[in-house]
């Protein structure tokens, strides 16, 4: 059964959907706001506006925190404004007076078919500052779990210009995240197919440009970018610049929010600020933070990181700093090599990350096989 909440009055909204095989349920304003805090949401929600002339005050903080749920407006009429409004809210579908079972069933079931082809995880990794390893981080977790996901894995590297993260994989890429930026209005799985690298590490990157732009991208088109890229591929993992606020406004498709820091005063610092701002906008529970080349031994130890962060810190990835090097140099992310102790951290990072259950050496076929891995 599908879960619909309708903030209504009117009781008649919740019969025409159960008469067409839909769990509906009627919520107030005061469980919509509280929705907004929820880590488990309806699928859809109905909001009734009929007879009056502003949408609830909680919506658009709804669609922030749960982008992946549906939202279906009922009005008197199709009145200008307020449908700017709803677009800016995140509102997917409009109804307007008469009413019919029919009419309503149907924007609901768009909506649904829409929303539930979202089925994808996507992680996105944002440094403290410059140098702290953000896309090591990246390009390591997205190697770990190309090995791990039985789907295709994506690595997109959101630097408008001179990312790294081809160097990492040993590729020169033809085609960029620009080229992807520009043609939006073509994105689909062919479209992916000709600008994404296919690289040996077994990920498929959507590289940074080499040519400069100057111009910000349009959020509208990074955000569709984004959503598409989630709906093909099973995982999807973004090197996000720090600096980009465009490109930390729009990461409302992404599962999990790792912030990259090391262990030194500077880093932990804007780490803190960072994790703050991002948990402020895109919720708490999506926000983490992980420690590059971290020390056991360092003066600053990890209950001084917990304190400065306001919380725990579980992801500690060892300082190994030859092994970085010589993987970078190589073009082979240090996450493929099992026999490296740096290696075996991000491996168990991404595994954490993507909520994998368990992992076995030969993967049984069939329902068994499905079952090795869980998400989170």
């Amino acid at each position: 059964m599908i879960q619909i909440a309708i903030l209504s009055a009117d009781e008649r909204l919740v019969e025409m959907l159960r008469t067409s095989g839909l769990k509906a349920s009627r919520i107030d304003a005061t469980e919509l706001a509280a929705y907004a805090r929820a880590s488990e949401v309806p699928q859809v929600l109905v909001i009734d506006v009929r007879g009056r002339d502003q949408l609830p005050s909680g919506l658009s903080a709804f669609r922030r925190q749960h982008p992946g749920a549906g939202a279906v407006l009922v009005v008197s009429s199709l009145d200008p404004r307020l449908m700017l409004e709803a677009m800016r809210a995140g509102v997917n579908e409009c109804v307007s007076e008469p009413l019919t079972p029919t009419a309503l069933d149907e924007a609901v079931r768009r909506v649904l078919t829409n929303t539930t082809e979202a089925a994808g995880q996507v992680f996105a990794f944002v440094g403290a500052k410059g140098g702290v390893g953000t896309t090591t981080m990246a390009v390591n977790t997205a190697a770990s779990l190309g090995r791990i996901s039985k789907g295709e894995v994506l690595l997109a590297d959101m630097h408008i210009g001179h990312g790294d993260a081809a160097v990492f994989l040993g590729v020169e890429p033809r085609f960029s995240v620009i080229d992807a930026l520009e043609n939006i209005h073509r994105v689909d799985e062919s479209f992916f197919a000709g600008v994404v690298e296919k690289t040996g590490a077994g990920v498929h990157l959507l590289a940074s440009s080499s040519r400069p732009r100057h111009a910000a991208p349009e959020p509208g088109r990074v955000r569709a970018l984004l959503e598409a890229a989630s709906k093909m591929y099973r995982t999807t993992v973004l090197d996000v610049p720090r600096s980009d606020m465009t490109m930390l406004d729009c990461l409302n498709v992404a599962t999990t929010i790792v912030v990259v820091t090391s262990q030194e005063i500077a880093s932990l610092r804007n780490a803190a600020n960072m994790a703050e701002t991002l948990r402020s906008r895109y919720g708490t529970g999506r926000v983490k933070v992980a420690i590059n080349r971290f020390h056991r031994e360092s003066v600053i130890a990890h209950v001084d990181i917990e304190r400065a962060m306001g919380g725990s810190v579980e992801h500690l990835i060892p300082s190994d700093y030859r092994s970085a090097i010589e993987a970078l140099n190589a073009g082979r992310p240090v996450a493929l090599d099992k026999e490296s102790k740096l290696g075996s951290a991000f491996q168990k990072f991404a595994k954490d990350l993507a909520g994998v259950a368990k992992e076995r050496v030969e993967r049984p076929s069939g329902m068994l096989g499905r079952l090795t891995w869980r998400r989170a």
